[in-house]
């Protein structure tokens, strides 16, 4: 049995012939998936600092690059680019080496922030984001505006000395007695109400999608009932202060589910409310024959984004085209 040769990164030239090699099967990959180049593939060795290979043996597979981007988005910025894993190489955790290689380089050349664009169809560079500890960011520089794109950023001095974190929430919900769930329909009004207070809350999070008529929010609700399945509200003590809901998952695969509306009240955060509603989503999904659940959250919402991840969704590929409609979502989900 022949053994499989250990990964060697190495710090090399921005015109390493392996590195450009790399980065030309990198565009020919962004092209077939976008149907054009990424923007700004003209990109030169200016402002570069770093530029990393790692081969198997004799043979580069991946690549990745930081630039200093100092002076156009603040003093200590780098910028990740050209971050590829040639296909057969995929699955075996390099672009995790690649990405800890350049932080490194990022910390030598004072660099203590960094800042990465990727695509919505690049679902596997957006999970290895979001594991690594980038969180979403509003599009920079010739991004901006560009819909099927998303930006993220990572401090590396805070991630340097982050805590670790573990669930929290299970242990208070199992010990409140006074919390009841029940399956109402999706315009019982009190899950409705629920409703109201969640656009109300992330309204200012999302000026883009602000109701201009009157009515915006009846019409938006009542459309998204249209394909709900069941909808769970959950009471404390008599009030209502929880619902989420299981519908139909229309543009995504026939044995789909989506999680859909999920609101914890203020008043009732930190009891684990959230993940008992997921769990009953995903079961009542499970009842109906789906084999997936899928959801999309809005990058302003890193705790929405931490549960998820922590409940074991993974970033995926939208459905053609809702990234048009939904230019500041990111779409996850999660096996059953």
């Amino acid at each position: 049995m022949t053994e499989r040769p250990q990964p060697r990164v190495e710090r090399v030239a921005w015109d390493d012939p392996a590195a450009a090699a790399l980065r030309v099967a990198q565009q020919v990959e962004l092209r077939a998936r976008y149907g054009d180049d990424d923007t700004g593939h003209a990109l030169t060795g200016d402002g570069i600092v770093a530029t990393v290979v790692l081969r198997l043996g004799d043979d580069a597979v991946a690549c990745g690059a930081l630039r200093d981007v100092s002076a156009t988005l603040g003093a200590g910025t780098g910028e990740l680019k050209r971050m590829f894993v040639r296909p057969d190489a995929r699955g075996r955790g390099l672009s995790r080496q690649v990405l800890s290689e350049l932080e490194h380089a990022a910390a030598e050349h004072g660099l203590d922030r960094l800042v990465l664009e990727t695509g919505v169809l690049q679902p596997e560079a957006i999970g290895l984001y979001l594991a690594a500890g980038y969180g979403p960011v509003e599009n920079y520089g010739e991004w901006v505006g560009v819909t099927d794109s998303r930006c993220f950023a990572k401090d590396l001095r805070a991630a340097a000395g982050s805590p670790v974190v573990g669930p929290a929430g299970a242990a208070r919900a199992a010990a409140a007695p006074d919390v009841v769930v029940e399956a109402v329909p999706w315009d019982h009004p009190d899950a409705s109400a629920l409703r109201r207070d969640m656009v109300t809350e992330l309204a200012p999070l999302y000026p883009e999608h602000a109701f201009t008529a009157p009515d915006g929010f009846e019409r938006l609700d009542a459309a998204h009932g249209r394909d709900a399945v069941t909808t769970f509200l959950v009471r404390r003590a008599g009030a209502p202060v929880a619902c989420a809901t299981h519908r139909r998952a229309t543009g995504w695969r026939a044995d789909d589910a989506e999680l859909k509306r999920l609101y914890v009240a203020p008043s009732a955060r930190g009891l684990g409310l959230a993940r008992r509603l997921v769990a009953l989503v995903e079961g009542d999904a499970r009842t109906h024959g789906a084999r997936r659940v899928v959801l999309d959250t809005g990058i302003r919402q890193p705790e929405a984004i931490a549960l998820y991840r922590r409940l074991g969704y993974r970033a995926v590929e939208p459905p053609a085209g809702a990234w048009v409609e939904l230019p500041v979502s990111l779409w996850f989900a999660r096996d059953l």
